[in-house]
């Protein structure tokens, strides 16, 4: 059986408001606009395991922030994940999102970038329902920094050729793309409740080291095909963390090949290989787990049992290759 984040100990206030949080999420899907509304139904019908919202419920409450402030936040970052999701499939030409067909797909390119452009407004709106005018200006700061932050990942995640990009820049693009859904929700509560300095940073590297190895990780799935198509990455020409660690170590000429020939970088793909993927990540996850001292104790159950979901569908990646 498949385990997912609330399968694992998590403090119970990021279930408390979860139900209003849904209700406020399903609102903001009603529109006045035949067209926008059926987008917006079609890829409601594919929401996932409210993780961000989650996480912002956990985080405020344990904060003692006030519960009009996270609810209305851990909307928020449900709004702007699920307007990325959108942006993904286009970029990456992903067919299925959680098993049904992707809105572009269905509907077109323009009627996805319209619809995720969309819950990008309603988010920033969205805070402004915030009662606290002050908490109101700290998240719209966060919340733009952040989106800004996930497009420079995407950029060079579309415009650099997993056979020309260097290690260092497949860090910065999995960094950008994937730490701040872990941080933002996580963030705001911080700044709202006036964390240290060193608080906020202990987060802030604490969520870049998950993100990166949730990135990696959902690379090495991909080659094996766990909960998605084998090897896309490979025949769509996306960087991939685990392709591109092989590349690095081979002769010009069997690049040269591969370039020519991109399923045939398959060969590759040996059981040790994985096996020494993985033991990497599991450095990563540790050196996550040695930043999480830095957050306000009451914090550090909700960054373990991210950690906790990470290792286990590693320990589940590694029986698939046995």
């Amino acid at each position: 059986m498949k385990k997912h984040w609330d399968d694992f100990f998590v403090p119970p206030e990021a279930d408390e408001f979860l139900d209003k949080v849904k209700i406020d999420f399903a609102e903001s899907f009603e529109v006045d606009d035949q067209f926008l509304s059926a987008w917006l139904s079609h890829h409601g019908e594919s929401q996932g395991k409210w993780l961000r919202a989650r996480l912002a419920l956990a985080t405020g409450g344990l904060l003692g922030i006030s519960s009009q402030t996270y609810i209305n936040w851990a909307v928020v970052c449900e709004l702007i994940h699920s307007a990325s999701l959108l942006h993904d499939d286009i970029c990456d030409q992903d067919d299925l999102r959680r098993g049904q067909t992707s809105l572009w797909k269905e509907f077109g390119i323009s009627a996805a970038i319209c619809t995720g452009d969309y819950l990008i407004a309603e988010a920033f709106r969205k805070i402004t329902e915030i009662d606290q005018g002050w908490h109101q200006t700290i998240l719209l700061k966060l919340l733009s920094c952040s989106v800004k932050e996930i497009i420079f990942g995407q950029s060079k995640d579309i415009s650099i050729s997993p056979y020309e990009m260097t290690w260092d820049q497949y860090i910065k693009m999995a960094t950008h793309k994937t730490a701040p859904f872990i941080s933002l929700p996580m963030m705001g509560m911080f700044e709202c409740k006036e964390c240290s300095t060193g608080e906020c940073e202990g987060l802030q590297k604490s969520s870049n080291i998950l993100g990166l190895s949730y990135q990696w990780l959902n690379d090495l799935e991909n080659l094996i095909g766990i909960d998605q198509d084998k090897c896309t990455d490979i025949y769509k020409n996306h960087p991939n963390g685990m392709l591109i660690n092989i590349l690095k170590n081979l002769e010009e000429s069997k690049k040269i090949e591969i370039i020519q020939d991109p399923p045939s970088l398959t060969k590759y793909l040996s059981d040790n290989e994985f096996k020494n993927q993985i033991g990497m990540i599991k450095n990563l996850l540790n050196e996550a787990k040695d930043e999480f001292h830095r957050v306000p104790k009451v914090i550090e159950p909700v960054l373990m049992s991210i950690y906790n979901e990470i290792n286990f569908r590693m320990n589940n990646l590694n029986k698939a290759k046995q």
